[in-house]
């Protein structure tokens, strides 16, 4: 059975739909649910979302996890968040099938 994080993970790369991850997710025993009208990824954005190989590469659209049992969808450009800043809190990025740690509006690869 897949972890909850790469039920995620397989969503923000395209290798799942809305529908399906939610289904993952409860066979999963996850709590998780994502909302269509708030987490859905569009085809549109899904296609224009893109990463590379270091954290300020990644531009699009991502699933934004900030511990309060939601996910939230965030723009990213150019390694940053466009509407989003954590300051000190922890929060995790997926985006294209990749999480990043996002340490105030900046995707950095996770520590640990």
């Amino acid at each position: 059975m897949k972890t909850i994080e790469e039920i995620i993970l397989d969503y923000t790369s395209g290798k799942t739909g809305l529908p399906e991850t939610n289904e993952a997710l409860k066979a999963a025993g996850s709590d998780l649910y994502l909302n269509p009208d708030r987490n859905k990824l569009t085809e549109e954005e899904m296609r224009s979302t893109t990463v590379g190989y270091y954290p300020d590469q990644a531009n699009g659209y991502g699933l934004m996890d900030h511990g309060v049992g939601c996910m939230e969808k965030v723009h990213v450009v150019n390694g940053k968040t466009v509407d989003v800043n954590m300051g000190a809190e922890t929060a995790y990025v997926y985006i294209a099938g990749k999480k990043y740690e996002l340490k105030g509006d900046t995707l950095v690869e996770p520590e640990g």
